[in-house]
Formats: C-alpha cells, sequence, structure tokens
C-alpha cells in the first residue's frame, strides 16, 4: 500500500468525507462550427426556442420543490433571469439570423462573449457571474445537442469527485446522487458553487497543489473541509483519528443545534445582539438556519460590480425586499455601496488612482455620483415596506459627511412621495466607524446617527497604516492594538450618552479570543461572519461578571505585550473550550 500523505489545500465547505477519487473529466459537446442556409433559419430558431423554454420549465420546476434550499432557489432564480435576459436573447436569434450560425454555435459564442466580458474584469465576484453564464450555457448546449444530462450517474455516496472546476448545476447533481465531499482545482470560497455546497452540507477542499501528479483514480481519501487537507491512502491510525473526528463533529453539530435556540445572553443575563455578515442575497437562509438576530452588514457591492451595467432602482428594489421579507420581524442592515471607481470603470468613467484605498470610494464616490446614490436609497426605501430595514453609509469621515448622505437620504424619500409611490420613511440610518477621525468624532455622530457600526477592519488599517492584504507587513496588523481599543472604547462611551446603539461588525467580532474583551468594553452588538457564529455564541453565554471588571478596570494607555496578557492570558477562560464536553 502506498504512504499515507496528508495534502494541504483551502477548505471551501466543512465535513469530513471518506471514498475514492473519481476524476471528472468535462465532458464538453463538440460544438459544430458549420453555418446553416436561410431554409434552416426557421428550424435552427425553433431549436433555440425549444431550448429556451426547456430549460425555464426545468428552472421553475426545481425553484417549486419543497426540498430546495433558499440558497439553491437563489442561485436558480440568477441562471433564471440570464435565461429570459431579453438583450441576450436578442443575440442569440441574431447569430442565427444575421451571422447564419447554427444554434449550438449561436448559443456557444453569444455566451463566450458575456463569459470573456467579466473573465476580462479579473475581480472574483464578476469571476462568479462568468461561471453562471457558463453554466447556463451547457444547460443550453445539453438540451440542443442531446447530451447526458448527467454525467454523474455512476457516482455514489463512496466517491470523492475531483473537478477541475466546479458549477452550481454540477453541485445540485452530486448531491442527488448522495456524494458527501468533492476535490475542486478552481473554486473560491464566495462562488455560488461553494455557497450551495455549505447550503447542501457538501464538502469541498480547493486549491491542492500538484493534485494531478499526487493524485490517482481510485486512491482512497479522506477529505476534511473544515481544516483543508486531504489524507491520500490513510493508514489505520489517521482513520481511526477521523473516525473520532467524525463522532465529534456530529456531536458538536448536535450541541449546535441545542446552542441555536437557547438565549444569546452573558451569565449575568445581559442580552446580545448578533447578527450575521452577508454579501450575497442567498446567503439570507443563514439567518434562520442560525437563528440569529439578523443580518447587521449587507454587502451591497456585487449588485454594482457583478452587473454589465448598472443595476436599476427596479431591480435593486426586488432584491432588498424579498430579504426583508423572508427575514422579517428580523432586521437586514444595508450597507450602500462601498467600492471606487476602479471596480466600476467599465460603467462609470473615473480617472486611475494612484492610492485607491486613500481615493474616492465608499460615501465619497457615492456623493461624487449621486444618482447611483440615489437609485440605492430609493430601492431600499420601497423595499422597507416590506420588513424591517437599516441604512449604513461606509467611509463617514465626519458628521458633515454623514449630514450630506442623509439629505440625499431624505429628499429621495420626498421624491417618492411626490411621485406617490409606496414607501417606508422608518428607516434608521446610521455609519460605518472604520476610520479614525471617525471614532474621535463619534460624539456628534452619535448624536446625530440612529446607530453606529464600528468596522474593525479597516478601522485597524487606517489607524496603524497598514494594508490588510499585504503579506510583508502584516505583522503590524494588530487589531487588539492599544490604538486602535482606545477608539473602539472611545466610540462605545460617546454612544452611550445618546442611547445610541453600537454594532461592531469588524472581523474582530468573529474572533473568539476578542469577544471578553468586546462585551467588557460594553459592546451589546455584535455582526459576525456564520462560520464563527455557534463560535462567538457559546463565547458570549460564558462571560460573567468578572470580565467587565477586569475589562473595566484595564489601562488601555498601557504597551502592546500588557494587551495581548490581557486577551490571552487574563480572559482566556472565557473562550477556552471545554473539551471533556465532547468525550
Amino acid at each position: 500500500m502506498s504512504k499515507m500523505q496528508i495534502l494541504k489545500g483551502i477548505g471551501i465547505a466543512k465535513g469530513l468525507a471518506l471514498g475514492y477519487a473519481t476524476y471528472i473529466k468535462t465532458s464538453k459537446p463538440e460544438i459544430p462550427s458549420h453555418t446553416i442556409g436561410k431554409e434552416e433559419l426557421d428550424a435552427e430558431i425553433t431549436k433555440l426556442e425549444q431550448a429556451l423554454d426547456q430549460s425555464r420549465e426545468e428552472l421553475n420546476s426545481f425553484l417549486q420543490q419543497q426540498d430546495v434550499s433558499e440558497s439553491e432557489k437563489e442561485i436558480l432564480s440568477t441562471h433564471l433571469e440570464i435565461l429570459t435576459d431579453p438583450e441576450l436573447i436578442q443575440n442569440l436569434n441574431s447569430a442565427i439570423n444575421d451571422e447564419l450560425h447554427n444554434v449550438a454555435k449561436a448559443i456557444h459564442t453569444t455566451f463566450e462573449e458575456a463569459i470573456d466580458f467579466f473573465h476580462s474584469m479579473e475581480n472574483e465576484i464578476f469571476a462568479q457571474r462568468a461561471a453562471d453564464f457558463a453554466d447556463v450555457r451547457m444547460r443550453l448546449l445539453r438540451k440542443v445537442m442531446n447530451h447526458d444530462p448527467n454525467p454523474f450517474s455512476e457516482l455514489n455516496t463512496d466517491s470523492i469527485p475531483i473537478f477541475t472546476e466546479i458549477s452550481p448545476s454540477d453541485v445540485s447533481l452530486l448531491s442527488k446522487q448522495g456524494v458527501c465531499a468533492y476535490i475542486a482545482e478552481n473554486c473560491s470560497a464566495t462562488s455560488h458553487a461553494a455557497i450551495l455546497s455549505r447550503a447542501l452540507n457538501i464538502a469541498c477542499v480547493a486549491h491542492i497543489p500538484e493534485l494531478k501528479e499526487t493524485v490517482h483514480e481510485g486512491d482512497y481519501l479522506i477529505v476534511d473541509g473544515g481544516s483543508g487537507e486531504v489524507i491520500l491512502n490513510p493508514d489505520d491510525e489517521a482513520l481511526d483519528f477521523y473516525a473520532q473526528k467524525l463522532q465529534i463533529q456530529e456531536l458538536i453539530e448536535q450541541k449546535q443545534l441545542q446552542l441555536k435556540n437557547t438565549e444569546c445572553q452573558t451569565k449575568t443575563g445581559a442580552l446580545i445582539d448578533l447578527a450575521l455578515n452577508i454579501g450575497l442575497p442567498e446567503e439570507i437562509d443563514l439567518v434562520s438556519k442560525l437563528n440569529s438576530s439578523g443580518v447587521g452588514l449587507f454587502r451591497t457591492e456585487f449588485l454594482f460590480i457583478s452587473k454589465e451595467q448598472l443595476p436599476s432602482e427596479e431591480e435593486q428594489y426586488q432584491i432588498y425586499s424579498k430579504m426583508a421579507d423572508q427575514i422579517a420581524p428580523k432586521t437586514l442592515t444595508i450597507r450602500t455601496f462601498d467600492m471606487g471607481g476602479d471596480k466600476l470603470s467599465h460603467l462609470i468613467p473615473t480617472k486611475p488612482e494612484a492610492n485607491p484605498y486613500l481615493g474616492n470610494r465608499g460615501i465619497r464616490f457615492s456623493l461624487a455620483h449621486p444618482e447611483l446614490l440615489r437609485t440605492q436609497l430609493k430601492a431600499i426605501l420601497r423595499a422597507a415596506k416590506h420588513g424591517k430595514i437599516c441604512i449604513m453609509f461606509p467611509m463617514i469621515v465626519d458628521v458633515d459627511d454623514f449630514l450630506e448622505a442623509k439629505r440625499i437620504f431624505l429628499s429621495c424619500a420626498d421624491e417618492l412621495y411626490a411621485e406617490g409611490i409606496s414607501y417606508s420613511a422608518e428607516i434608521p440610518i446610521g455609519t460605518m466607524i472604520e476610520i479614525p477621525s471617525a471614532a474621535l468624532s463619534s460624539d456628534a455622530l452619535a448624536r446625530e446617527c440612529d446607530f453606529l457600526s464600528i468596522g474593525t477592519n479597516d478601522l485597524v488599517q487606517y489607524t496603524l497604516a497598514v494594508d490588510r492584504n499585504n503579506e510583508s507587513v502584516s505583522s503590524y496588523y494588530i487589531q487588539h492594538h492599544p490604538a486602535v481599543l482606545k477608539l473602539i472604547r472611545a466610540t462605545l462611551v460617546n454612544a452611550a450618552k445618546y442611547n445610541t446603539p453600537v454594532s461592531i461588525c469588524g472581523e474582530m467580532a468573529s474572533i473568539r479570543e476578542y469577544i471578553p474583551l468586546l462585551i467588557g468594553m460594553g459592546a451589546t452588538n455584535l455582526s459576525v461572519n456564520a462560520s464563527a457564529f455557534f463560535d462567538v455564541k457559546s463565547v458570549i453565554q460564558r462571560c460573567d461578571a468578572k470580565v467587565n471588571m477586569i475589562v473595566k478596570n484595564f489601562d488601555f494607555s498601557t504597551s502592546l505585550p500588557k494587551v495581548d496578557e490581557l486577551v490571552y492570558r487574563t480572559l482566556k477562560p472565557y473562550y477556552e473550550e471545554k473539551k471533556e464536553s465532547y468525550k
């Protein structure tokens, strides 16, 4: 037997599975290149219309099934939108009528233009849009070329399929075959395939170096989606270890289910509002899945940078209203567009910037392009009729910035009223605290805002002048640096004067070691990544009165080593897992 190897990749979807490696040879149909005669036009157009109709009916049928998750519904709805896009349909017809392409070539070339466009943007969210178009194209090609609709019919629960790339449709088919895990050479954590994998509890590990040279057809594997490891040819000791780990995982999942329906409060009875950070509409079902208090941060950037044209008011309204309605009466906090012109250069003419992070981005970009902000705010105002929505503005420098954004918000409400369009003006509006000047102006901001939300990622970056994406200075990116903590505490203290709620939605709120520190500083509202939700909740429930005393009496003007000691020694008992409970 070959020697055991541990292969390290990136965990995309958590879970454990054992099985045999099966390479999936993507069977792409060979596209005929011949042109057609004019006498064949009607027949080819009919084939196209039948393929479109069949695909739409197929997707609508899936959407009506009871066992389809919300994530699946969102992704399938996106594909349905592509199939009903009038511009795309017109281009398909033109390729047949004007260029005399056969129907398969018309589908291939028309979709290829859209796919190439999105890939050229060199952005992860654009890459996802390209993947959606590629998935829909394959669906249509299978219809017009009678291609195998289920290439995975030979797979079973003992199979570990290996893909070069995987589409959302592929993930759905794997689920129907009972496959518990797969490996992908290329797959991002934010892709629709990854989101669907997590929703369907299919483990995934991606980006394993030299995968094809190392893993061969039929090799026995253990896939650990949590650690991002794949064990090749596991020995008896490894098999025993992972069998125990699987049992522990099941116990943890049972405990988390129990935790789901418990109050999110400290031992002293202080209620902590624990919400979620999300970046895609299909993640909204996590609110009910985890029983969170709602969405503390919905990043709306994908709506703008994944489109060939700016999203209309109606398009945004449909998305926001559906999300708000789904989680009502819980809160959906929408952050307005938070990107710079470099991400919208294909839609809005902008000058290149030497340093975009310090340039025209966030609220600055929105105020410089008020038509973009007005469209978004009017869509949110209308959507607020369907549920509880809050709005927050990103990269606010001071109270003047906020008041200018608020003025536009109020004028949007006036405009809707004058037009007789139904909307709700009962929308709390607040601001992100992610620039030192905003934290130092938090007294004035707390007086004017309905709520504040501390974005620790940028607050650390701008306070310490360190690029959080630059590995060469990563040692300087210290989230609990005394200077950062003083700004957080000042914001909490200033907000308390006016009873203005403060949420902490940055990465710090998702790191268990920081939870007792943040609660001791007075935080009562946290918004976290879904993957950290139960971890954070369990730490919250272990915090007692002593936490508040420890942090209250701590001098944040001290040195970093002293703060290290506070976080990692003094407060450690409040986040340390009791491992014996899993035995």
